[in-house]
Parts: structure tokens; C-alpha cells; sequence
């Protein structure tokens, strides 16, 4: 995950409350150390380049993280360590055997060791044969729980990384017309973002024609093709800063929409009001589902599940900890995702972009913005209106 050139920062007293957080969590498990990858090691380090893996210890003492060994030929680790401010512990390795020295150099040979996020088995078969002594336990929840709730210096990010996508969609509202080939149109629009200050890792989806809909297998067919006059172009964000995610949906028409397409998106608007009416701290997921749904038939259109109502943050989605889930009141009813129910709290951030089904065919419509959940409510990231866009 890259760091953008952009004048916001995550701050070191960021880094060590965070650190304070997962210790906390570490202790009331009786657990001595963190190994962590991924998302999970990025959250620790703030993204060192070349990272491979973490060693965060109960201790109050720094996060050891593990570079490819292949970063550091030739250069002095003193150029990693002086390019950032988190990390001063750093070591080169390419595997589980790095993590190994590591743990024996801080006499855990015998202690409880916590694994979280994209450990393989060769890596975790490699730990327990070679610390015998040693247990072996899951702590991914302990991160999760962590990461569901959003400090103001993180919302600040994830609010710059959905202003970087809407530069995307001004600019694609700006150029792409019919006959230009959808990769050209994701190519500006990738351009636009990383004018913007986005991210290197920026990406976005682009799904085109007469019958509007989202789907990653129809966006990649869609990068040879050529729009028409009369398609509909769904566009999704993945727009990043410095690690962040920006995450919403656009629909732009090129030429004017048909009437049935109005009216749908009419309904993606009225529909969206309805489940923002339910966000605030202390409701459910299950409540912003039950609104979205009832929204849908009183419409006359239908609901989906792939209704884009869903947290995000460093990962899309990201799906909330254990702490906040809660039993389903309504399992029978569906479209909860993968997360189950939970309680929303403040500091959580949503993409919230319904998507409306045509009662008569497989025309599919969604639109909405990324905001964070208030204790009166929520506030919107950017200032994108939630509108079909025409291109002529």
C-alpha cells in the first residue's frame, strides 16, 4: 500500500494509540506478541516499503517489521527507517525464518504467540515446528474490533481519498463520449485521480450499455469495448490515499436517459433517503436493510443483494468486530452481507449506494456517497451530489 504526496498525515500519537488498543486486547488474552501481514501490518506500520511482516510484542516496545530482503541489497535499512516516522525496528527476510529469529531475539520461544491477517499455513506449519514450545493462537479479532471504529485522523484520509474520486468522475464527465473504448475512459479517470493526489493503487470500474448494471466480470469485457449513444455507465471508486480507501458509485448516461432509467434512478435517490434516515449511532444493520428493502417494493422496484450498504476503511469492504455483532432479528429476510448484524457506532464509515433492480427486466441502478456514522446521525465524505450525469 503506497503513501500519496499529499500534505495530510497520519500522526505518531495515531500510531500509539493504536498500539495502546491492540496491546490492551493482547493482554486480556494472555497473548505475548502480534504476527500480523497485510492490511493488519499496514494498520501497525503506516506502510513501510517492501513490509513482509509485523511483530508487535504486549510491551511497550517498537513494532519489529520484517522487509523483503530483496528492497534492502545495496541500500542502508537507515534510508527505510529515516523515510518514515512509525517504524524503527526493521529487518531483512523473505519468509516464516525471519519471523523466527525475530521471536527467539525476544525470548518468545516459549510464550503465546497471536497471528493476524493472511498467514498462510506454510508460514503458520513453519512457526509451530520450529517453536515447539511455543502457542499458537488467532488474534485477528482482536484487530478487527480495533479497526472497526474510525479516528478523525483516518475519517480525514478516507474523506480526501473520496474527493479523489470525484475529481475522477468531473473528469470523466468532461471527456468520455461515445465511441471512446472503455479502457480510455478508466485510463482518464485513473489519470484524474492521481492528479488529484491519489494513490499509485487507484483503480476504479467501469461497466457500460444499454443495460445498465455492476458486475467485475462485465467491467473487464467492458475495457474493449466502445461506448454507444444510449448506454449507461456505472462507475465505482477505488480510489486510495496514503493507504485509504474512497469508496462510492456514479452513474453517468451518454445521451439522454431513457425514461425508464429516469425513473429507476428517481428511485435509487428516494430509496437512499430512506435508509440514511435509519443511520445514527445505536441502530443496526438489520434497520438500514429493513429500510432499503420496504423502500424497494413500495417503489415497485427490487431490491438486490448486492446492495453497496457496507463499512470500508484500508480494505473494501471491511466487515465489523465481534464486539458489535449482535443476532439477526429477521434471518429469514436476507441481504445482510457477510457481516451479519452489528450495531453501527459512531466512527464507523459506510459507502452507502442502494442499488434498484427494474421490476421488468435486469436494468440495475445504484448511486450514493461514502459518509461516517454520527452520534446524531451521519456526515458525508466530499461533496459529490448523489445525480445521474449525462455525457453527450
Amino acid at each position: 500500500m503506497g503513501q500519496s504526496s499529499g500534505s495530510l498525515k497520519l500522526s505518531v500519537k495515531e500510531r500509539d494509540r493504536r498500539y495502546a488498543a491492540i496491546r490492551e486486547g493482547l493482554r486480556e488474552k494472555g497473548v505475548d506478541c502480534a504476527v500480523v501481514r497485510g492490511s493488519n501490518l499496514f494498520y501497525l506500520s503506516n506502510g513501510v516499503k517492501g513490509e513482509l511482516f509485523g511483530i508487535l510484542p504486549v510491551e511497550d516496545k517498537p513494532l519489529a517489521v520484517v522487509v523483503n530482503r530483496r528492497h534492502l541489497i545495496d541500500i542502508s535499512p537507515r534510508v527505510l527507517l529515516d523515510a518514515q516516522e512509525w517504524v524503527t525496528d526493521l529487518k531483512p527476510g523473505f519468509d516464516a525464518a525471519a519471523v523466527v529469529e525475530k521471536l527467539k531475539e525476544m525470548h518468545l520461544e516459549n510464550g503465546t504467540i497471536g497471528l493476524a491477517g493472511g498467514i498462510d499455513y506454510r508460514f503458520y506449519n513453519r512457526l509451530q515446528t520450529t517453536l515447539s514450545a511455543a502457542k499458537i493462537v488467532d488474534v485477528s479479532d482482536i484487530f478487527t474490533d480495533v479497526r472497526t471504529i474510525k479516528s478523525g485522523e483516518e475519517n480525514a484520509l478516507i474523506d480526501r481519498a473520496n474527493r479523489i474520486f470525484d475529481a475522477a468522475i468531473k473528469r470523466i464527465h468532461e471527456v468520455a463520449r461515445p465511441g471512446m473504448m472503455g479502457k480510455q475512459v478508466v485510463q482518464e479517470g485513473i489519470r484524474a485521480m492521481w492528479d488529484a493526489g491519489g494513490d499509485l493503487e487507484s483503480t476504479l470500474s467501469f461497466n457500460f450499455g444499454p443495460v445498465p448494471a455492476q458486475n467485475p466480470i462485465l467491467a473487464d469485457l467492458c475495457m474493449t469495448r466502445k461506448i454507444e449513444k444510449g448506454d449507461i455507465g456505472t462507475l465505482t471508486a477505488h480510489a486510495h490515499y496514503c493507504g485509504y480507501a474512497g469508496h462510492s458509485d456514479q452513474e453517468i448516461s451518454f445521451g439522454k436517459p431513457k425514461p425508464v432509467h429516469q425513473e429507476i434512478f428517481r428511485a435509487v435517490i428516494a430509496i437512499r433517503d430512506a435508509v440514511l434516515k435509519q443511520v445514527r449511532d445505536g441502530a443496526t444493520q438489520r434497520d438500514l436493510i429493513d429500510a432499503y428493502q420496504k423502500a424497494c417494493r413500495e417503489s415497485g422496484f427490487k431490491s438486490s443483494p448486492h446492495s453497496q450498504i457496507h463499512q470500508y476503511g484500508i480494505d473494501i469492504p471491511e466487515f465489523p468486530g465481534l464486539a458489535y455483532r449482535i443476532a439477526d432479528t429477521k434471518p429469514e429476510a436476507g441481504g445482510l452481507g457477510g457481516a451479519g448484524n452489528f450495531v453501527l457506532k459512531s466512527g464507523m464509515i459506510y459507502s452507502i449506494s442502494p442499488t434498484v433492480v427494474n421490476k421488468d427486466g435486469a436494468d440495475t441502478l445504484l448511486g450514493g456517497t461514502s459518509l461516517i456514522v454520527t452520534e446524531s446521525g451521519y456526515r458525508d465524505h466530499g461533496e459529490r451530489k448523489v445525480e445521474m450525469l449525462v455525457a453527450a
